[in-house]
């Protein structure tokens, strides 16, 4: 198969350039490529052609939740993500009683050991139980733990399925379960924390490398005992040795908040997520849906372009893709390179999956998305198959 005549997105630059694909692997990007007898040819002239999406940082869609742990659930979540050019996918937890997350997880890597569909899950997220009480967000009070207290063994196992862990860093006990989980491979991440400079400061010493959604669920500047100090938000703007990921949906984080996140930050260190829901790709209707599953579950509901609580208390996470995020920075006035980077090679090295997905380069699987002039999904390739 040859893509031909596209706009390639690359890691630095744009070029106008083909793309062979041969059995399922990228195999040649040139100004031209010269078919063979019977090939394929997809003619993207005037097109924007960028790696498949990567999606570190969700918990469904089109009606699913991942804490469903079904074939079925999985295969509505991943349609929606595969339908807006996702191919890679962490599907992620959300606070719940210890049972449910290591049914979660078993189901997560049953499901990756036989999975075939064209957007993969290529590990799981476990979003919770080791969050603040005041930044919890969306999350159940009654199920929170905390590492020095509570065991967290048990998810230690999983340490071959799970690529994140969200924690609240200032936790007591927090740094030695960061130590624990970076010790087995896993990227540990500060999110919903009430903590302060610098009680966070041991976990990240022990190896916390990422921030889970930036500015959200998050501490930030306030006064403690007559003194300013800064929260985990503004201090994660500053350490070069922390990831970030953002939800820019325009709702979670506006345009002018992106941009500022991104130019101190800098485009390498910031990963679009979606977040999204079970409710993203569904019909406002007033319909009340669920965040997880079972009876801890929390009542969401689709609000102005965003998922709420159902109580409209507060948001709840989004319903937005990560090729819609990217379309929105690219409107804020983010670079279309660095915008892409951050929705498909800076989440795939957070992971540590860029080897293999998360650019368009010789060697790398073919997951190749060819999106219109308002990036509007048109074409696309998943492990070197025609999809779209």
């Amino acid at each position: 198969m040859i893509i031909r005549n596209g706009n390639v997105v690359l890691p630095t630059k744009i070029i106008k350039a083909d793309i062979r694909v041969e059995n399922g692997k990228i195999t040649q990007i040139d100004a031209y490529v010269s078919p063979k007898t019977d090939e394929e040819v997809i003619d993207a002239s005037g097109k924007t052609v960028t790696s498949g999406f990567v999606d570190i940082h969700t918990h469904g869609g089109y009606g699913a939740d991942f804490m469903d742990k079904s074939e079925e659930a999985f295969s509505k979540a991943l349609a929606f993500h595969l339908n807006n050019g996702t191919t890679s996918v962490v599907a992620t937890s959300c606070t719940a009683p210890k049972g449910e997350i290591i049914e979660f997880l078993e189901f997560c890597k049953n499901y990756m050991r036989k999975q075939s569909g064209d957007c993969k899950v290529v590990g799981a997220h476990v979003e919770g139980p080791y969050l603040s009480k005041r930044n919890k967000g969306a999350q159940k009070e009654e199920d929170l733990l905390v590492p020095s207290k509570d065991d967290y063994s048990f998810l230690l196992d999983f340490a071959d399925v799970i690529k994140t862990i969200t924690i609240a860093p200032e936790l007591t006990g927090a740094d030695k379960m960061t130590k624990a989980f970076v010790d087995k491979g896993v990227v540990v991440s500060g999110g919903h924390d009430d903590g302060v400079y610098p009680n966070f400061m041991p976990a990240i010493e022990n190896g916390l490398s990422h921030l889970t959604h930036l500015y959200c669920a998050m501490s930030e500047l306030r006064f403690v005992d007559g003194v300013r100090n800064v929260g985990l938000r503004e201090y994660g703007l500053l350490d070069d040795r922390l990831t970030a990921e953002i939800i820019a949906d325009n709702k979670h984080i506006p345009p002018l908040l992106a941009r500022m996140i991104i130019k101190v930050k800098g485009s390498d260190k910031v990963c679009v997520v979606s977040d999204s829901l079970r409710c993203a790709g569904m019909k406002k209707d007033g319909k009340v849906y669920k965040l997880g599953s079972g009876e801890n579950a929390q009542d969401v509901i689709i609000g102005d372009g965003v998922a709420t609580l159902a109580d409209g208390s507060r948001f709840a996470g989004s319903i937005t893709s990560v090729r819609q995020m990217v379309k929105n920075l690219v409107d804020a006035g983010i670079p279309l390179v660095d915008a892409v980077k951050m929705g498909t090679l800076n989440p795939a090295k957070v992971i540590k999956i860029d080897n293999e997905v998360g650019s368009l380069e010789v060697g790398k699987r073919a997951d190749i998305c060819i999106l219109s002039d308002s990036l509007e999904l048109v074409g696309l390739v998943c492990n070197g198959k025609k999809v779209i």
